[in-house]
């Protein structure tokens, strides 16, 4: 394996670990403000969920499409249909 090819891999994992650690950043910080889980916002799942309209609270949703609304359900991956049980 080359030099480039062992470089680029080892960005494109350390890019992956990164996303995942920013993920579990938000879900935590999420889980620290209770009182936001009920702001409308839309799942991962495509449905609405909330009873509140807030103008400017931050949303109960990760990046990457996670809310504490279904916390066992994880969210789709870039390209993925999200999951529906």
């Amino acid at each position: 394996m080359r030099l480039i090819d062992r470089l680029a891999d080892i960005a494109a994992r350390f890019g992956e670990f990164r996303r995942t650690h920013l993920e579990l950043i938000e879900r935590h910080q999420i889980m620290l403000e209770p009182w936001t889980h009920d702001v409308m916002h839309w799942g991962a799942d495509g449905t609405l969920h909330g009873t509140v309209i807030a103008d400017r609270a931050r949303l109960p949703v990760t990046r990457g499409g996670w809310c504490p609304c279904r916390p066992t359900d994880t969210a789709p991956r870039r390209g993925e249909l999200p999951r529906t049980i």
